[in-house]
């Protein structure tokens, strides 16, 4: 028999739940784990530092005095699943955490959970990149225990993140915890948002066709449902800290995700992470920008490097 209306709460239900920040809903994530002594959270080798706004994931994880591992990744960031599978057969780990950089999901995604699952481990998805991939592409967010969003790093908020528990059963809708000032994300029009961002990232993708021998995109295409945070480009000629300085002084917002490691990720185990880190330029692909913004960006950038 079918009801006139849906009627059942735990039907694709995802308790969402509002923090001051993406790195507070982590924290409060981990807290809900039960962490034992030689319990470990196995993080990707490419987590970055700033004076200004820390390490972001890692700091949770150094605020509460957890043991930690990372797992290799390539020269696109993408998963190194050998080193995924050696860090399980340890049988140390409790939390695996994987981030879909910059809005884009990893080719081993699936893959990497399931082994996740095979060793009992509880996986948290990275989404502070990857809020529109996931609610209006459903391409991450859905395999993971629990994921969050850092709202603020996709919409024009000042604060606000997001804790989403997957499969649970319904208990308080969309809890606020104290945050009643943040605004929901929902009251923007996520699909149009989502729309621009993917017509600015095609500009860019055309615009460097020719001119991948000084300048490539990390991710070479966009896959169905991959709506990126940032447009990340590889430097291959001159130098990257230069552009950065000569792009944002010309007015252009460019920043570098990340240009410093943080000291745990040890460049003799993690090479690949630190050529990124010392090469990587991510270009701004987001609503406020127009077509025609976005071009004379990229004219500027390749005139920059070949001068």
């Amino acid at each position: 028999m079918i009801s006139k209306l849906a009627g059942d709460r735990s039907n694709y239900f995802r308790n969402m739940k509002f923090y001051e920040n993406a790195r507070t809903a982590f924290s409060a994530y981990i807290k809900t784990l039960k962490f034992k002594k030689d319990d470990h959270v196995l993080l990707p080798a490419y987590i970055g530092w700033s004076a200004r706004e820390g390490s972001g994931v890692f700091d949770p994880i150094q605020a509460l005095g957890l043991k930690y591992a990372f797992y290799a990744l390539d020269n696109k960031l993408n998963i190194d699943l050998e080193s995924l599978k050696k860090a399980f057969k340890t049988k140390r780990i409790k939390l695996f955490v994987i981030i879909h950089y910059f809005g884009f999901v990893d080719p081993c995604y699936k893959e990497a959970v399931s082994l996740a699952k095979e060793y009992g481990v509880k996986v948290l998805e990275d989404e502070a990149h990857a809020l529109y991939t996931d609610l209006v592409g459903g391409a991450s967010g859905r395999l993971g225990d629990a994921c969050i969003f850092s709202v603020h790093k996709m919409l024009p908020f000042e604060n606000g993140g997001v804790l989403c528990i997957n499969n649970q059963k319904p208990t308080q809708l969309c809890q606020r915890n104290g945050c009643e000032s943040i605004e929901s994300p929902f009251c923007y029009d996520l699909f149009k948002i989502s729309k621009k961002r993917l017509q600015n990232t095609q500009i860019i993708t055309d615009s460097l066709r020719n001119h991948t021998d000084i300048v490539s995109p990390l991710r070479s295409d966009i896959k169905q449902g991959e709506i990126p945070q940032t447009y990340p480009v590889i430097i291959k000629k001159g130098s990257r800290d230069k552009l950065y300085e000569l792009m944002n002084n010309s007015g252009f917002g460019v920043v570098s995700l990340y240009h410093t490691m943080i000291d745990q990720i040890l460049q003799k185990e993690f090479p690949d992470s630190y050529f990124i880190s010392k090469r990587i330029l991510n270009l701004p692909v987001h609503q406020d920008a127009d077509q025609q913004e976005i071009k004379i960006m990229v004219e500027t950038l390749l005139r920059y490097i070949l001068n």
